[in-house]
This record gives structure tokens, C-alpha cells and sequence, in this order.
């Protein structure tokens, strides 16, 4: 792939994700998407969730300059609106559950039918040969994507952590695919819009002023790609890394999201509702401030 491609449509997405962290943020004051304080949420005043919008455009400004499929493009882009859609509708309105784990699956099937790809086989974790999903395919796959998803939406609540997080699991994925390669170009991209959206949410006395949160549209989209690129590198003849092995990519948003659900299901909680039983929560009541947390959490990912 040419390198000026590669390079370009990166800059793009950085470009154009920043660009619309500070467009987007007057708008979100005058129609109510912002964070306020109280409860479980201890930032200081009214914050901006204008990342994951700011994100989705630069991501797909980024890539409309690589030679995707024009169905896998296609595909990609209208399963992440949808995920945007309503994600930015929880953002403004919290609506209910059930409609949020809906437009997930309406966002895998359009990734199943549409871009063709799946979960066809999850590599040879056993040693015994490679296990295949044959007929299964669809459910694993469901519920590969719902469970990153829901990942990094559960780990999205320190300043700055799912952004790192993602941008750590990115830049992997660019690295073993090589970012010559076509997964390895989209990689790169998202991982660019990601870091333009880091400038306005990482934890710095620095950017106070314009601070934005990413909100469930983001952590719903950056779960979504991430799961895409890595199945997208594990899948097909002509493999990059075994299935298995992706998990590696976002094991602390993995195992923070087993984690809790397990723990919350064994209380007879709902396993979907919001707590304070998270590894960054419970670093935090440990004496951890919000960038030593992250600092923790980013460098064991």
C-alpha cells in the first residue's frame, strides 16, 4: 500500500477529530450532551461528550483515503453510525438497556451480512487443532463483539483510560499486521482519531479549559473497531495471529468487564448497571489519584 496513503489518511483522521472536538463543543452546551457533576461523577462542571461524534468523523474521513472494499467500508460505516446514533441518544437521554444491547446486534449483523466477516474459527487454544464455529459462527461472533463492546464501555470512567486503552490495542494491531498492510492502514487511522480525541480528555492541567468526554457513542465505537480489526487480522487463509492471541489486545477492558459481571451477578445485581466496582474504582480507593490509575492500567495493557 503506498506509504503517502497510509500517512495521509491518518493525518486526516487526527486532523479532521480534532477539528470537530472544538466545532462540536458549542452545539453540545446548546441541545444538553454534556456530563454533568453529582452521584458516581466527581469531575468539575458541565463537560462536553462530544469525543465519540468527533471521533466517528475523523475515522471515516481518515479512511475513505485506503482501498477498502467498498462493501467493508460501507458496512463499517453505517454499523458505527448506528452505534454513534444511539450511544449519543444515552448520552443525552439515558434510554434503556435493552435498546442499547439492540442496536449492537443490528450493528454485528450489518458487519455479518454486509462486510462478509466473522468468526469463523478461534484458533488452536487447546493444542489439539484448530476448532472451528461452523454453524455457530453468527453466535460467536455476536458474542465476541457484544462483549468488547460492553468492554469499553464499562472501562470508560477516568479521564483519559479507555482513549489510552484503545490507543494501546490499536497501535498493536498496526504493529503485528505491519501498517502497510490493509488492516494494519485502518488500524492506524482509528488509532489517529483516537489521539486527536486524547487532547481534549487526558487527564492535564492543560487542557481543563476544553476538556470533552467520549460518552457511550465513543467507547461503543472505539469496542466495535477494535474487535473488527482483530478479527479482520485472525481470520482467512491468510491470517496474522492466531484468535486467541487478539485478547491480548484489550485484556484489561476484558477482564475488568468479566470481572464485574461475574461479581455482579453473584450479588443478584443487574449485571449491566452502573457501579463502582471497576479496576480503576477500586485503584482509586486505594490512594491512586485519576493519572497514576491511568498510568497503571495504560502500562499493564
Amino acid at each position: 500500500m503506498d506509504p503517502n496513503l497510509i500517512l495521509g489518511s491518518a493525518a486526516v483522521a487526527f486532523i479532521v477529530a480534532t477539528t470537530f472536538m472544538l466545532a462540536l463543543r458549542p452545539l453540545a452546551f446548546s441541545v444538553g450532551l454534556i456530563d454533568a457533576p453529582g452521584g458516581r461523577k466527581l469531575h468539575v462542571g458541565d463537560i462536553p461528550i462530544t469525543g465519540g461524534i468527533a471521533m466517528f468523523l475523523g475515522i471515516f474521513a481518515g479512511l475513505s483515503f485506503l482501498p477498502i472494499p467498498g462493501n467493508v467500508l460501507l458496512s463499517m460505516f453505517i454499523a458505527s453510525l448506528v452505534l454513534v446514533v444511539i450511544g449519543a441518544l444515552d448520552d443525552r437521554f439515558h434510554i434503556s438497556a435493552a435498546a442499547r444491547l439492540l442496536s449492537q446486534v443490528v450493528a454485528v449483523l450489518l458487519m455479518f451480512f454486509g462486510a462478509r466477516l466473522s468468526l469463523a474459527d478461534i484458533g488452536d487454544p487447546f493444542g489439539t487443532g484448530i476448532l472451528w464455529t461452523g454453524q455457530f459462527s453468527l453466535i460467536f461472533t455476536m458474542l465476541v463483539f457484544v462483549s468488547m463492546i460492553n468492554a469499553y464501555n464499562f472501562v470508560d470512567g477516568a479521564d483519559g483510560l479507555a482513549g489510552s486503552l484503545s490507543l494501546v490495542g490499536l497501535l498493536s494491531v498496526a504493529a503485528v499486521c505491519g501498517v502497510f498492510h490493509p488492516t494494519g492502514a485502518l488500524a492506524l487511522a482509528v488509532a489517529a482519531a483516537t489521539a486527536g480525541f486524547l487532547l481534549f480528555n487526558f487527564p492535564s492541567i492543560y487542557n481543563r479549559p476544553v476538556r470533552a468526554f467520549m460518552g457511550d457513542a465513543g467507547s461503543t465505537l472505539l469496542g466495535f473497531t477494535l474487535a473488527w480489526v482483530t478479527l479482520t487480522a485472525s481470520q482467512g487463509p491468510d491470517r496474522l495471529i492466531s484468535p486467541v492471541h487478539c485478547l491480548w489486545f484489550s485484556a484489561i477492558p476484558i477482564f475488568d468487564f468479566f470481572t464485574c459481571f461475574v461479581r455482579r451477578l453473584v450479588k443478584g445485581k443487574a449485571p449491566f448497571a452502573p457501579g463502582r466496582d471497576h479496576f480503576h474504582h477500586i485503584l482509586m480507593r486505594g490512594g491512586f489519584g485519576v493519572r497514576q490509575t491511568l498510568g497503571i492500567l495504560t502500562g499493564l495493557q
